[in-house]
Protein backbone atom coordinates (compact mmCIF):
# COMPACT_ATOMS: atom_id res chain seq x y z
CA UNK A 1 0.00 0.00 0.00
CA UNK A 2 1.47 3.32 -1.11
CA UNK A 3 0.50 6.63 0.47
CA UNK A 4 0.96 10.13 -0.89
CA UNK A 5 2.07 13.09 1.24
CA UNK A 6 -1.46 13.44 2.66
CA UNK A 7 -1.63 9.72 3.57
CA UNK A 8 -4.06 9.03 0.71
CA UNK A 9 -3.73 5.52 -0.75
CA UNK A 10 -2.28 6.04 -4.21
CA UNK A 11 -2.01 2.52 -5.62
CA UNK A 12 -5.60 1.30 -5.50
CA UNK A 13 -8.97 2.73 -6.60
CA UNK A 14 -11.60 4.11 -4.26
CA UNK A 15 -14.58 1.72 -4.06
CA UNK A 16 -17.70 2.98 -5.81
CA UNK A 17 -20.67 3.99 -3.64
CA UNK A 18 -24.40 3.43 -4.18
CA UNK A 19 -25.83 6.94 -4.80
CA UNK A 20 -29.22 5.83 -3.42
CA UNK A 21 -27.96 4.62 -0.05
CA UNK A 22 -25.54 5.68 2.66
CA UNK A 23 -23.11 3.38 4.42
CA UNK A 24 -22.92 4.68 7.97
CA UNK A 25 -21.49 3.56 11.26
CA UNK A 26 -23.52 5.53 13.77
CA UNK A 27 -25.52 8.57 14.76
CA UNK A 28 -25.25 10.63 17.92
CA UNK A 29 -28.42 12.60 18.52
CA UNK A 30 -26.83 15.51 20.34
CA UNK A 31 -23.20 16.52 20.41
CA UNK A 32 -21.72 19.73 21.78
CA UNK A 33 -18.15 19.16 20.55
CA UNK A 34 -18.64 18.68 16.78
CA UNK A 35 -19.45 22.20 15.67
CA UNK A 36 -21.44 25.21 16.87
CA UNK A 37 -24.38 24.55 19.16
CA UNK A 38 -26.17 21.25 19.67
CA UNK A 39 -25.67 18.97 16.68
CA UNK A 40 -26.62 15.57 15.39
CA UNK A 41 -23.48 13.73 14.27
CA UNK A 42 -23.53 11.21 11.43
CA UNK A 43 -20.49 8.97 10.99
CA UNK A 44 -20.13 7.45 7.54
CA UNK A 45 -18.06 4.41 6.61
CA UNK A 46 -15.00 4.20 4.43
CA UNK A 47 -11.82 6.20 4.15
CA UNK A 48 -9.08 5.93 1.53
CA UNK A 49 -6.64 7.78 3.77
CA UNK A 50 -4.41 6.26 6.45
CA UNK A 51 -3.44 9.15 8.70
CA UNK A 52 -1.07 7.90 11.44
CA UNK A 53 -2.73 8.11 14.84
CA UNK A 54 -6.29 8.29 13.47
CA UNK A 55 -8.65 7.43 16.32
CA UNK A 56 -11.44 6.40 13.91
CA UNK A 57 -9.46 3.68 12.15
CA UNK A 58 -12.34 1.25 12.67
CA UNK A 59 -14.25 3.37 10.12
CA UNK A 60 -11.67 2.79 7.33
CA UNK A 61 -13.63 -0.18 5.95
CA UNK A 62 -16.10 0.88 3.26
CA UNK A 63 -18.41 -1.95 4.38
CA UNK A 64 -18.36 -1.04 8.07
CA UNK A 65 -21.64 -0.34 9.82
CA UNK A 66 -24.93 -0.55 7.94
CA UNK A 67 -26.45 0.61 4.67
CA UNK A 68 -29.58 2.73 4.84
CA UNK A 69 -31.84 4.46 2.32
CA UNK A 70 -31.43 8.23 2.02
CA UNK A 71 -35.10 8.98 2.70
CA UNK A 72 -35.15 6.88 5.86
CA UNK A 73 -31.98 8.44 7.22
CA UNK A 74 -33.23 11.95 6.45
CA UNK A 75 -36.45 11.20 8.36
CA UNK A 76 -34.51 9.95 11.40
CA UNK A 77 -32.32 13.06 11.50
CA UNK A 78 -35.23 15.47 10.97
CA UNK A 79 -37.15 13.82 13.82
CA UNK A 80 -34.45 14.78 16.35
CA UNK A 81 -35.66 17.73 18.41
CA UNK A 82 -33.77 20.78 19.67
CA UNK A 83 -30.64 20.61 17.52
CA UNK A 84 -28.95 23.46 15.66
CA UNK A 85 -27.24 21.47 12.95
CA UNK A 86 -25.92 18.28 11.42
CA UNK A 87 -22.24 17.29 11.41
CA UNK A 88 -21.07 14.62 8.96
CA UNK A 89 -17.87 12.83 9.84
CA UNK A 90 -16.36 9.45 9.23
CA UNK A 91 -14.67 7.83 7.53
CA UNK A 92 -14.49 10.19 4.60
CA UNK A 93 -17.80 11.85 3.68
CA UNK A 94 -16.56 12.83 0.22
CA UNK A 95 -16.33 9.19 -0.82
CA UNK A 96 -20.15 9.18 -0.65
CA UNK A 97 -20.71 12.65 -2.08
CA UNK A 98 -23.72 11.90 -4.29
CA UNK A 99 -25.82 10.24 -1.59
CA UNK A 100 -24.81 12.75 1.11
CA UNK A 101 -25.64 15.67 -1.18
CA UNK A 102 -29.13 14.24 -1.62
CA UNK A 103 -29.46 13.61 2.12
CA UNK A 104 -28.55 17.23 2.90
CA UNK A 105 -30.95 18.48 0.24
CA UNK A 106 -33.85 16.52 1.76
CA UNK A 107 -33.00 17.75 5.26
CA UNK A 108 -32.80 21.38 4.13
CA UNK A 109 -36.23 21.12 2.50
CA UNK A 110 -37.80 20.11 5.81
CA UNK A 111 -35.71 21.61 8.62
CA UNK A 112 -33.53 24.67 9.16
CA UNK A 113 -30.20 23.16 10.20
CA UNK A 114 -26.64 24.24 9.54
CA UNK A 115 -24.59 21.44 7.96
CA UNK A 116 -20.91 20.84 8.65
CA UNK A 117 -18.69 18.14 7.15
CA UNK A 118 -15.21 16.89 7.95
CA UNK A 119 -12.88 15.83 5.14
CA UNK A 120 -9.28 14.79 4.70
CA UNK A 121 -9.23 16.54 1.32
CA UNK A 122 -8.41 20.22 0.88
CA UNK A 123 -11.23 22.42 -0.35
CA UNK A 124 -9.12 23.45 -3.35
CA UNK A 125 -8.78 19.79 -4.39
CA UNK A 126 -12.45 19.03 -3.87
CA UNK A 127 -13.36 21.81 -6.29
CA UNK A 128 -11.44 20.00 -9.05
CA UNK A 129 -13.06 16.62 -8.45
CA UNK A 130 -16.43 15.19 -9.51
CA UNK A 131 -19.75 16.94 -10.01
CA UNK A 132 -21.04 14.96 -7.03
CA UNK A 133 -18.41 16.63 -4.85
CA UNK A 134 -19.56 20.02 -6.10
CA UNK A 135 -23.20 19.21 -5.28
CA UNK A 136 -22.22 18.10 -1.79
CA UNK A 137 -20.16 21.25 -1.22
CA UNK A 138 -23.13 23.38 -2.27
CA UNK A 139 -25.21 21.86 0.53
CA UNK A 140 -22.65 22.63 3.24
CA UNK A 141 -22.39 25.68 5.46
CA UNK A 142 -19.13 24.72 7.15
CA UNK A 143 -16.20 22.52 6.15
CA UNK A 144 -13.26 21.32 8.23
CA UNK A 145 -10.64 20.20 5.73
CA UNK A 146 -7.21 18.62 5.67
CA UNK A 147 -5.68 15.33 6.73
CA UNK A 148 -5.05 14.58 10.40
CA UNK A 149 -1.40 15.05 11.39
CA UNK A 150 -0.53 13.65 14.77
CA UNK A 151 2.64 15.77 15.04
CA UNK A 152 0.39 18.85 14.88
CA UNK A 153 -2.20 17.49 17.27
CA UNK A 154 -3.54 19.86 19.90
CA UNK A 155 -6.64 21.02 21.76
CA UNK A 156 -8.07 22.94 18.80
CA UNK A 157 -11.71 23.87 18.55
CA UNK A 158 -13.54 21.15 16.56
CA UNK A 159 -10.29 20.04 14.89
CA UNK A 160 -7.74 17.33 15.53
CA UNK A 161 -4.58 19.03 14.26
CA UNK A 162 -3.39 22.56 13.54
CA UNK A 163 -3.18 22.14 9.76
CA UNK A 164 -6.93 21.59 9.44
CA UNK A 165 -9.06 24.60 8.55
CA UNK A 166 -12.54 25.64 9.60
CA UNK A 167 -14.12 27.20 6.50
CA UNK A 168 -17.36 29.07 5.99
CA UNK A 169 -18.42 27.92 2.52
CA UNK A 170 -20.96 30.71 2.23
CA UNK A 171 -18.23 33.33 2.39
CA UNK A 172 -15.25 31.06 1.53
CA UNK A 173 -13.26 32.38 4.48
CA UNK A 174 -12.06 31.00 7.78
CA UNK A 175 -14.83 31.48 10.35
CA UNK A 176 -12.80 33.51 12.81
CA UNK A 177 -9.12 33.91 13.54
CA UNK A 178 -9.74 32.92 17.16
CA UNK A 179 -10.72 29.43 16.03
CA UNK A 180 -7.16 28.92 14.82
CA UNK A 181 -5.92 29.04 18.39
CA UNK A 182 -5.98 26.25 20.98
CA UNK A 183 -8.93 26.55 23.34
CA UNK A 184 -7.12 25.20 26.40
CA UNK A 185 -4.65 22.69 27.74
CA UNK A 186 -7.04 19.72 27.69
CA UNK A 187 -9.13 18.17 24.97
CA UNK A 188 -12.84 19.04 24.87
CA UNK A 189 -14.77 15.77 25.02
CA UNK A 190 -18.34 14.63 25.44
CA UNK A 191 -19.02 11.33 27.18
CA UNK A 192 -22.43 9.74 26.78
CA UNK A 193 -23.55 6.48 28.38
CA UNK A 194 -26.30 4.74 26.41
CA UNK A 195 -27.46 1.19 27.08
CA UNK A 196 -24.13 0.26 28.65
CA UNK A 197 -22.14 1.75 25.77
CA UNK A 198 -19.81 4.67 26.53
CA UNK A 199 -19.63 7.02 23.55
CA UNK A 200 -16.73 9.48 23.35
CA UNK A 201 -17.18 12.58 21.19
CA UNK A 202 -14.54 15.11 20.25
CA UNK A 203 -10.84 14.56 19.61
CA UNK A 204 -9.47 12.36 22.42
CA UNK A 205 -5.78 12.06 23.12
CA UNK A 206 -4.17 8.67 22.32
CA UNK A 207 -3.97 7.74 26.00
CA UNK A 208 -7.59 8.63 26.82
CA UNK A 209 -8.64 4.98 27.05
CA UNK A 210 -5.99 4.23 29.67
CA UNK A 211 -6.66 7.42 31.63
CA UNK A 212 -10.41 6.87 31.59
CA UNK A 213 -10.17 3.23 32.65
CA UNK A 214 -7.81 4.16 35.48
CA UNK A 215 -10.02 6.99 36.73
CA UNK A 216 -13.20 4.92 36.58
CA UNK A 217 -11.46 1.91 38.07
CA UNK A 218 -10.58 3.97 41.13
CA UNK A 219 -14.32 4.44 41.57
CA UNK A 220 -15.15 0.79 41.12
CA UNK A 221 -16.36 1.11 37.51
CA UNK A 222 -14.89 -1.40 35.07
CA UNK A 223 -14.98 -0.80 31.31
CA UNK A 224 -15.22 -3.71 28.90
CA UNK A 225 -13.64 -3.85 25.47
CA UNK A 226 -14.32 -1.14 22.92
CA UNK A 227 -17.19 -1.92 20.58
CA UNK A 228 -16.40 -1.63 16.90
CA UNK A 229 -18.84 -0.75 14.16
CA UNK A 230 -18.07 -4.19 12.72
CA UNK A 231 -19.44 -6.04 15.77
CA UNK A 232 -22.33 -8.32 14.93
CA UNK A 233 -24.50 -6.68 17.60
CA UNK A 234 -23.71 -3.12 16.52
CA UNK A 235 -27.04 -1.26 16.41
CA UNK A 236 -27.96 1.44 13.95
CA UNK A 237 -30.62 3.04 16.11
CA UNK A 238 -30.11 6.80 15.85
CA UNK A 239 -29.39 7.01 19.56
CA UNK A 240 -26.14 5.12 19.07
CA UNK A 241 -22.81 6.22 17.69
Amino acid sequence: MKLDETFLISDRPIPSADPNRIQFTGIQRRSYVAGPGSRCVLWVAGCHRRCPGCFQSHFFDFKAGKSIGIEQLAHEIISIQDIDGLTISGGEPFEQSASLAELCKLIRQRKDLSILAYTGYKLEDLRTRSSADQMFLQQLDLLIDGEYRQELRGPYLWRGSANQRLLDLKSNDPINASFEQPYGDEESLQLVLEDGLLIVGGFPSPDLDKRLKRALGQRGIILGRARSSNDDDYRTDPSNA
